[in-house]
């Protein structure tokens, strides 16, 4: 998917909807993977300030919530595509230092800093994994460490199932073939996820695999989600159910919700040597 259209949807569609978060699947998730660093990272009050790269910032939810529970200071960096989610992120941390650009791009950015902690949160259905580990590496300071969370391809299999049917299928695209993997590049699963860190010389420090449930009472709440919630976004447009009309939008609601579905997500730490 072309860098271009990830941007407009984030400028144009999901910014101003991101912090909702309807199902709490990004805050129990950052939770988590908050919970990992601080089993493994220093939090001295008198050390020095912890230098922290967050690549796909968002809206800054992430280092707002480090923050809050870290024992020492936080020198807050970020890079994300969208400039209207670094617009808010700056609101929400005043003192980033911030870019706008590709992850893919980021060896451009911040050339002369090295970081304690690099994140990288719901960014690999964009930039494979493979190409962001090396860059990771290269920017993070030795004994440095990489918060990773993503989703795989195992995510929303009863979504996938019903997007699939012949029905569904012949209304939306005429009974087109289309494959998820055309438009992510997320990791199959977890092993997919440990394997490429340490093909690229990291030590996972603590790997898990989180299954939120979701349930969606009508189309309205699914858009709400996938759509506007950003989860599912270039799906949903390539399908065009951002203007379904009145009469698709009846049969959907007749005949596929109310829905339950779950996702998968990897959280991972991994630590440079």
């Amino acid at each position: 998917m072309q860098a271009t259209t990830i941007q407009r949807h984030y400028d144009e569609v999901i910014a101003s909807h991101y912090d909702f978060d309807p199902q709490s699947v990004i805050g129990d998730s950052l939770g988590r993977a908050i919970a990992q660093i601080h089993r493994r990272q220093s939090h001295d009050a008198g050390a020095g300030p912890l230098n922290v790269l967050d690549v796909g910032v968002g809206t800054g939810l992430f280092l707002e919530k480090l923050r809050a529970k870290a024992g020492r200071d936080i020198q807050p960096y970020g890079l994300d595509i969208s400039q209207k989610m670094i617009e808010i992120a700056r609101t929400r941390i005043p003192d980033i230092v911030a870019d706008v650009d590709d992850a893919a791009n980021m060896d451009d950015h911040f050339q002369t800093q090295s970081f304690d902690l690099i994140c990288t949160h719901f960014i690999t259905g964009f930039v494979p994994l493979g190409v962001l580990a090396p860059k990771i590496g290269g920017k993070l300071e030795s004994q440095g460490f990489w918060s990773f969370v993503g989703g795989t391809m195992a995510g929303f299999p009863q979504l996938q199932q019903k997007a699939a049917s012949l029905p569904l299928k012949n209304l939306l695209f005429g009974g087109s073939k289309w494959k998820v993997d055309n438009l992510v590049y997320n990791p199959a699963d977890q092993d997919e996820v440990v394997r490429t860190l340490e093909q690229n010389g990291f030590t996972v420090c603590e790997c898990e695999t989180f299954c939120p449930d979701l349930h969606f009472n009508n189309f309205n709440d699914f858009m709400e989600f996938a759509y506007y919630g950003g989860w599912l976004t270039p799906f949903i447009e390539r399908m065009g159910l951002q203007n379904a009309n009145r009469f698709v939008r009846w049969l959907l609601n007749t005949f596929y919700f109310p829905a339950r579905d779950q996702h998968n997500i990897v959280i991972a730490l991994a630590q440079k040597p």
